[in-house]
């Protein structure tokens, strides 16, 4: 099958397949005599597994040797590869989690605020590096906006 095919039953743009062959994630196909790339189902079946894993938040190499392991008939070194990273994926998620959680209680007490006319106590103007007045969190995010000033 040529690239737009492959592409098309993996589920993402052709571009990404030579993407992934650039990239080592999937082998380097054999070509037709109008220079065309040709696919093997054996191909198709790694790159549907790259996508997967790349799904998982890995990147192009790890999940092309990944692939490459349970495409070799070794499933078993792959699952005993992936289960570290997985772990470590799921702990990056919780950081992200607690992170928003963290922001979104920000919002909401700066939504309140503003609905309210009352100020914010966890708010302050912070002279910005460039110059530039910057309303600025607790948590040290930056929050650009316009700035309503009330009479």
């Amino acid at each position: 099958m040529n690239v737009s095919e492959v592409a098309r039953r993996a589920g993402i743009a052709p571009t990404a397949v030579r993407f992934y062959e650039r990239r080592g994630a999937l082998p380097v196909t054999a070509r037709r005599d109008n220079g065309y790339r040709e696919y093997t189902d054996r191909d198709l079946c790694q790159l549907r597994l790259v996508v997967s894993l790349r799904g998982l938040g890995l990147d192009v190499k790890t999940a092309g040797s990944l692939a490459r392991h349970c495409i070799e008939g070794r499933c078993d070194v792959m699952a005993r590869d992936l289960a570290p990273l997985v772990s470590a994926q799921r702990a990056a998620v919780a950081r992200s989690q607690a992170e928003l959680a963290e922001l979104d209680r920000h919002l909401a007490a700066l939504e309140v605020s503003l609905a309210t006319g009352e100020p914010d106590s966890n708010l302050c103007f912070e002279e910005g590096g460039d110059g530039d007045d910057e309303l600025r969190m607790r948590t040290g995010l930056p929050v650009r906006t316009l700035l309503l000033t009330r009479s």
